[in-house]
């Protein structure tokens, strides 16, 4: 079944709101001002994206866009993108690093604050996208999970 482009704003929506986003960190893309709209407009089309519904902002240089067709980012020096409906996994990139080297007895496993969400499309591409640490980035990572199991019915 095809979902809408409406039917899977009101889901991001409804899920951040059980995140308590939007936050100082986290912004709806509808709320900010026509300028800061165009600052992030001028990386990306919403033809490709979809509709941009959540910013995730960690910085002036790190941000990452979450929209109804595309996960976009930006890294403070280059531009990532992953179509939402490519996802095949997501997961945390310290953790899978750390579970690496845990396995192979190099370090043990300590508890993090975590930023960077890693998502792995169908072909086997990682790409990373930054947020704020903490919470910020445990309701992205919920956020993109809940769009994966759409995607998957």
């Amino acid at each position: 079944m095809q979902k809408t482009v409406e039917f899977i704003e009101k889901r991001i929506k409804w899920k951040a709101s059980q995140h308590n986003l939007p936050n100082k960190n986290v912004l709806l893309f509808e709320n900010l001002t026509a300028e800061a709209k165009a600052r992030y407009l001028t990386h990306f089309n919403e033809n490709n994206s979809g509709k941009i519904i959540l910013l995730f902002t960690d910085s002036k240089h790190n941000w990452t866009a979450l929209g109804t067709k595309m996960i976009i980012g930006y890294d403070g020096t280059q531009f990532n993108s992953v179509k939402l409906s490519s996802i095949e996994d997501v997961d945390s990139k310290n953790w899978k690093e750390l579970f690496s080297k845990a396995e192979a007895g190099e370090s043990k496993i300590k508890k993090r604050n975590e930023r960077e969400l890693l998502v792995t499309d169908f072909d086997g591409k990682e790409t990373a996208f930054i947020t704020k640490e903490g919470s910020n980035f445990f309701s992205l990572w919920n956020i993109v999970l809940m769009i994966t199991r759409l995607n998957e019915n």
